[in-house]
């Protein structure tokens, strides 16, 4: 997986991390999920980058078994700085993961959740991450993507299509993914989308179910 573009900044001395980003949309998203989630079940947090959603998610949700993920040791280490600060026993170390490589396993799981990954990839790689989350999930299972996306042929917010021409810029390949991309995508995987939900600074969460 190409190192993900994070802004996180060391603000703390027991190793976490802190993305302005993350610290804004951790509550909005564990609040938009909340009627999606299962009471009880295990998740696998792909790319979980700081760690600040993987506690915020497993705090509002104190049955779910949550098993962050991610590729970059100084980011599997803020991650479960952050597990051990908060005092969350529901979640479980941080492990290597790399979901952009073809036919990774992990698994089985009730829930996936992907935060602001896939405009990070190129396309095959996001075919990946997707195919594999779908392998992962028990019949029945969520896939619970958030982050930005084109849509209807277009962009969602001016500041979406200056951010995109950034990322394809600076690394050719990469880019938004279109909710429809996403929805192709998905399908052949055998997941079904069911939910679209705007979120705050024009981003979206979509979720899917496995057949």
């Amino acid at each position: 997986m190409p190192p993900v573009h994070s802004h996180a900044d060391p603000h703390h001395d027991d190793g976490r991390l802190s993305a302005p980003a993350a610290t804004r949309n951790a509550g909005p998203i564990a609040e938009a999920l909340a009627g999606y989630l299962p009471a009880s079940g295990r998740v696998l947090e792909i790319a979980a980058g700081t760690g600040q959603h993987a506690v915020a998610l497993a705090r509002a949700n104190p049955g779910l078994d949550w098993q962050p993920t991610d590729i970059a040791p100084e980011r599997l280490a803020s991650i479960d700085a952050w597990a051990a600060a908060e005092g969350l026993g529901n979640i479980r170390r941080a492990t290597h993961l790399d979901a952009s490589v073809p036919d990774w396993r992990a698994g089985p799981v009730e829930v996936v959740f992907l935060s602001n990954l896939l405009h990070l990839l190129p396309e095959p790689a996001a075919v990946n991450v997707v195919s594999g989350a779908a392998r992962a999930l028990v019949p029945g299972g969520q896939f619970c993507v958030y982050g930005p996306f084109r849509e209807a042929g277009g962009y969602r917010s001016e500041g979406d299509a200056r951010f995109d021409a950034q990322l394809r810029a600076s690394e050719p390949g990469i880019g938004y993914k279109s909710v429809e991309w996403v929805d192709e995508t998905a399908a052949p995987a055998g997941l079904t989308r069911t939910a679209r939900i705007e979120m705050p600074a024009n981003n979206l969460i979509l979720v899917f179910a496995r057949d």
